[in-house]
């Protein structure tokens, strides 16, 4: 007889212990987030992220050494390939820098280095979107 132990609600997550195995379901609406998977390579960190729906995330990361930002759009759950997309643009660089196409994981990296700039960025897993404008914007240094 499976007896609920445990029912615990963390985040968007709601698990529950039944006869010792623990069942994990997300709640409604609530998104799924993917982990920044670093290739954008070394001395790139994280400086701001955005749901992509329910399927993943895209995320902004910075390297304050070479004063250029990079994107990456990452599926929580790698599966069968799906159109897939990372941008990024600012002021600057009208033409946004974009990687398209069909894919298992993740869409870039794509880069843009014009510091004292405010960037967009944004990515697609399949139908679902997200990203955000006018953000990390850094003054210029010299």
């Amino acid at each position: 007889m499976n007896v609920i132990q445990r029912a615990a609600t963390v985040g968007a997550v709601t698990a529950a212990v039944v006869g010792g195995t623990a069942l994990v379901a997300p709640q409604a609406g609530a998104a799924t987030v993917a982990k920044y998977n670093g290739v954008c390579g070394t001395g790139y960190a994280v400086v701001d992220s955005a749901p992509v729906g329910t399927a993943g995330t895209v995320f902004l990361t910075y390297n304050p050494s070479t004063g250029r930002d990079c994107v990456v759009t990452v599926r929580a759950r790698a599966g069968s390939a799906v159109d897939m997309l990372a941008a990024v643009t600012d002021a600057v660089d009208v033409d946004a820098e974009f990687d398209s196409g069909n894919y298992t994981t993740y869409a870039g990296p794509v880069y843009i280095g014009h510091p004292g700039h405010c960037v967009s960025y944004w990515g697609r897993i399949g139908s679902q979107s997200g990203g955000a404008d006018n953000v990390h914007c850094l003054p210029v240094t010299d």
